[in-house]
């Protein structure tokens, strides 16, 4: 036989709000060494592209398969990054494509990415690079000074430019990073075929001066005239860009030497002399050191963006313009450009064998290590081609003094207590599919105090934004899905307000990053000044009240100028909420002292009808006029709405299984086989505040004889001993407390014991059954 009570209980959840983590972590510092598991731990953040079918990543590469690639991708928590050559590994060659022609080269596009390239030995070789090619996804021309996309030197008595692009990457453009200076003239009396080639970087050769000496000039940019044919000297680490399949892009020059053809006996070899040509390379758009020094191989991670401009009207030119290191590695910003950092190029369209009707190209990466110097060159992507094309931009906007915060030389200045408005917008530009998975990591200009914020959308929604959620200067966000397919919007605009703090004092630029699964985009607020103004709006910094209940903030104005009064000051105040809605005060409930308080100043008075539950930010704004001034300041506080609600429990209260005597039974104990009942009561009201818990219940039915109820009841005893019965119109007593104005948490049931608490009395005529029921309980406060 046994007896069984079941309460059902109805309880507060809490809800938190938690602020998101990027999984991509913050921008890092250089690496330790040059092997690729190490170096992309210290990776800056990139998109998770290895489990992706967007790119191919062949075991063989090269001419009929005959190289072995060793491109490999590697991953850490900032994201993933492929690893062209490793650093050690001699005559390496690495290529990573796109699995389909995904370039239109007759739509604009944009690809960022970070680089690194590095080398534990005294010389890095070869270099990498950047590669469209109408073809193939397996492409790769030969290792070293060839980079896998150049053409490879024939070493034939009868050589010619030709036969260095029939071997290049057919149809292509490529863009290199070369990091082993190929700038050897051989010697007279060179032996052709037995020496590695190493000429690309004479690029065009002349010679000047007295005595004579050589020059190794390539074609460089100037930004001031837009002109893209600057004489310059290659030297050192460079960038630069050509056609890898034209002839015309290879210089021959010739040298006498010899050339072996066998030997004809021991220790005697055969030759025939004559001349023999030796390449260089045409360098278009040349990028480099002025003094020669490794700008690319430090060991650190570089940031590269190619922006291409597709032909407009009926023009077969597409323009491509490359940024190396435009943002900094520490912080993310934007760095200057110059004629040392970038370059901007024409593409002829009929070199790449495309057309308007068959548009697109695959794009890839090629890199190649020498026969002793090598390296380990990496690439961690954050925008590519035919996925999502995005931008992100930001604005400061003095809203007092209505005018635009930009970034200037001298730096922009605010009045402190301006008020501050922060724009942040994201537009999808266009791609191949939906930029998903946004999560923000706005930069929040510092020395002001942000209490408001929301994302807009172009339909007209609009969703407010947490700002208690801040922290270290940085709001985390969730942004909707961006695109032009399945009706997503195309922009999404992030606003925040917020008051300058009253001190004079640098705002420095902030920089936000937006990451989604196939696309990431930064942007950097302009910094500015701020200076002091001699009229202060002081508001309380922390206010408690209880929720729902009304609340009082109060706060003074004051100013230097003697001649500001209560009398000529109106005050307005708006309280944010913590989900972020906005609520004007009604001008009625903010009262402002016309006397002047002991500080010469004067104090001012804001009633919340019904304080929201957790904490609100109340901004009280003050415009003040005197004879000759006009004044306006703002100043913010916090009012926290604290709250009373049940917390956690350890389930359904059950009662001992009880043989039934035939007489009545009293304090049936509590099955508490799998440890103590308990129920807790979660309290953050004002110090001083009274709380109660009281429990009513309509009895215990049979769960085998519908409606039949139990003869018998559920009763309270105290610590004392004395009993209360629960019934529907008795509501006992159970708990009770003062708040300390502190989070509290208190267990009702933590001093009971197997004779107290709440207990079972069974009557003389109780049948034998299984019994349930519930206990409804009330948790109430009173006033402070």
């Amino acid at each position: 036989m046994r007896l069984r009570a079941k309460w059902l209980v109805v309880f507060g959840v809490i809800m938190a709000s938690l602020g998101w983590e990027l999984w991509h972590g913050t921008i890092v510092g250089e690496a330790l060494d040059a092997t690729p598991g190490d170096v992309i731990k210290s990776a800056p953040q990139g998109l998770k592209v290895k489990a992706d079918t967007y790119f191919n990543l062949p075991k063989k590469i090269g001419p009929q398969s005959s190289i072995s690639n060793s491109a490999v991708f590697e991953t850490s928590a900032t994201g993933d990054a492929v690893a062209l050559t490793q650093d050690g590994s001699a005559n390496q060659g690495g290529a990573i494509w796109t699995s389909k022609p995904v370039f239109d080269a007759y739509q604009n596009q944009q690809a960022s990415m970070w680089f690194y390239i590095g080398t534990s030995g005294t010389t890095p070789g070869d270099g990498m690079a950047f590669v469209l090619n109408k073809n193939s996804n397996t492409a790769f021309s030969g290792l070293g000074e060839s980079l896998g996309v150049w053409g490879v030197d024939p070493r034939t008595a009868n050589g010619t430019v030709q036969d260095l692009a029939d071997t290049a990457i057919p149809n292509s453009w490529a863009l290199e990073f070369d990091t082993g200076v190929d700038q050897v003239v051989p010697a007279n009396n060179w032996i052709v075929n037995q020496t590695t080639p190493d000429s690309f970087d004479v690029g065009r050769m002349t010679e000047a001066g007295d005595p004579p000496t050589k020059q190794f000039l390539g074609s460089g940019y100037s930004p001031d005239s837009d002109n893209d044919n600057v004489d310059e000297t290659i030297k050192g680490e460079h960038i630069a860009s050509g056609y890898p399949g034209q002839p015309s892009s290879y210089l021959a020059y010739q040298q006498t030497g010899r050339y072996y053809t066998g030997a004809t006996g021991i220790f005697q070899t055969k030759y025939n002399y004559g001349t023999y040509n030796y390449y260089g390379l045409v360098h278009h758009g040349l990028v480099r050191d002025q003094f020669g020094d490794r700008f690319m191989s430090d060991a650190k991670w570089h940031h590269l963006t190619l922006n291409y401009q597709a032909p407009t009207d009926d023009s077969n030119t597409g323009t491509l313009t490359y940024s190396f290191n435009d943002r900094n590695l520490t912080t993310g910003a934007p760095q200057k450009m110059d004629s040392g950092t970038f370059a901007k190029e024409k593409i002829n369209l009929s070199s790449l064998g495309v057309s308007r009707g068959d548009s697109k190209l695959y794009w890839g990466l090629t890199g190649t290590t020498g026969a002793t110097d090598t390296e380990t060159s990496m690439v961690a992507f954050e925008q590519v081609p035919g996925q999502v094309d995005a931008s992100a931009s930001s604005a400061l906007t003095d809203e007092t003094t209505n005018s635009a915060i930009t970034t200037t030389n001298p730096t922009t200045s605010v009045n402190g207590n301006d008020k501050i408005k922060a724009t942040y917008t994201l537009n999808y530009l266009g791609g191949g599919a939906n930029w998903t998975g946004i999560k923000g990591k706005l930069g929040l200009p510092t020395n002001v105090n942000w209490t408001s914020g929301r994302i807009s959308y172009p339909d007209g929604s609009i969703t407010p934004l947490a700002l208690t959620t801040q922290s270290d200067n940085q709001l985390a966000v969730d942004v909707h899905d961006l695109g032009n397919k399945d009706a997503l919007p195309k922009q999404a605009v992030i606003t925040l307000e917020g008051t300058a703090a009253n001190q004079d004092v640098k705002s420095p630029g902030a920089v936000s990053s937006f990451v989604g699964d196939n696309a990431i985009a930064k942007t950097v607020t302009p910094e500015f000044d701020i200076k002091a103004s001699p009229f202060t709006v002081a508001v309380t910094p922390t206010t408690a009240a209880n929720a729902n209940t009304t609340g009082t903030v109060t706060g003074s104005i004051s100013s230097t100028d003697k001649l500001v009064n209560g009398q000529d000051t109106t005050l307005k105040a708006v309280l944010t909420a913590p989900d972020g809605t906005t609520t004007d005060i009604a001008s009625d409930n903010v009262k402002l002292d016309t006397t002047a308080n002991t500080h010469s100043g004067y104090d001012f008075k804001v009633t919340i009808p019904k304080v929201p539950v957790g904490t609100s930010t109340l901004q009280v704004s003050a415009t003040a006029q005197t004879a000759g001034n006009s004044y306006q300041g703002s100043g913010t506080g916090k009012i926290t709405g604290g709250t009373m609600d049940f917390g956690t429990t350890s389930g359904d209260l059950t009662f001992d299984t009880t043989q039934l005597t035939g007489r009545a039974i009293t304090d049936v104990a509590r099955d508490e086989t799998g440890g103590p009942w308990q129920l807790n009561v979660d309290s953050s009201l004002v110090a001083g505040t009274s709380w109660q818990l009281t429990a009513t219940t309509d009895g215990l039915t049979s769960g085998n004889v519908p409606g039949k109820q139990l003869d018998g009841h559920l009763i309270y005893k105290d610590q004392d001993g004395g009993i209360t019965q629960l019934t529907s119109g008795n509501a006992a007593l159970i708990a009770s407390g003062t708040a300390n104005g502190q989070a509290q948490t208190t267990n009702i049931a933590a001093d009971w014991s197997a004779n107290t608490g709440i207990l079972l009395d069974l009557n003389s005529s109780a049948a034998v059954g299984d019994y349930s029921g519930t206990i409804n309980w009330v948790l109430s406060s009173g006033p402070k």
